[in-house]
C-alpha cells in the first residue's frame, strides 16, 4: 500500500467532553491502558504479568476518594477519542493529571480543542506537567498555554529530577473566565 492510499482520518468534529461517571469505568480503564502503553517507550515501562499496565492517576480517580479529581471522555463526532484527568494543583488551581488522544486523531487539532475546552471549564491558575522527552508534547502544551493564558505563561523543570529519568516540566498560567453559553 502506498502512502497516498492511506485510509482517511475519522471525522474530526464536533469535539466534546463528557464527564465520567461510574457507568464509564470500564471505558476509562481501557483507554487508560492505551495511554500507559504510549508512555511505556518514554518511561521504559513493561506490562504486568497479566498484560496490563499500572495507572496510578486513573486508579486514584476511580477510587472516588478525592472530589477534586475529575475525568472527561473526549468524544469526536460522537465516538471515543481519548480522555482528560484533572485534579487540584498544589498551591491552588487545577492540574492536568492525564491527557490521552488516540493515535488516529493526533496532529488533527482534536487534542488542542479538548485541552482548551477542559481549561475553559476551570478558569484560574493551571499547572500542566509533561515530559520533554515525549516527542511533540512540549510544542503541544506550549501552544495550548499560549492560546489559553491571560498574560504571560511560564515553563520550567521540576527539580530535583527523579533518579531514573530527566526532570518533569510544567507549564503554569492563568486562564480566563469562560464566555457565557
Amino acid at each position: 500500500m502506498s502512502l497516498s492510499a492511506l485510509p482517511a482520518r475519522p471525522p474530526l468534529r464536533p469535539v466534546e467532553l463528557v464527564e465520567v461517571d461510574r457507568s464509564h469505568r470500564s471505558v476509562l480503564e481501557n483507554l487508560g491502558q492505551l495511554f500507559r502503553h504510549d508512555l511505556s517507550e518514554s518511561y521504559g515501562l513493561l506490562p504486568n504479568d497479566d498484560g496490563t499496565f499500572n495507572n496510578r492517576p486513573l486508579d486514584k480517580f476511580l477510587a472516588g476518594e478525592d472530589p477534586d479529581r475529575r475525568a472527561f471522555l473526549i468524544k469526536v463526532a460522537g465516538r471515543l477519542g481519548g480522555f482528560v484527568l484533572t485534579m487540584a494543583a498544589e498551591g491552588g488551581g487545577t492540574a492536568i493529571d492525564g491527557f490521552f488522544v488516540v493515535r488516529a486523531l493526533r496532529r488533527s487539532g482534536v487534542g488542542r480543542e479538548a485541552a482548551l475546552r477542559t481549561i475553559a471549564l476551570f478558569p484560574g491558575r493551571w499547572w500542566i506537567g509533561f515530559q520533554r522527552y515525549n516527542p511533540g508534547v512540549e510544542a503541544f502544551w506550549s501552544d495550548v498555554a499560549a492560546a489559553a493564558a491571560i498574560g504571560e505563561w511560564q515553563m520550567h523543570d521540576l527539580l530535583p529530577a527523579p533518579q531514573d529519568r530527566p526532570p518533569d516540566t510544567v507549564v503554569v498560567f492563568h486562564s480566563a473566565t469562560p464566555p457565557p453559553h
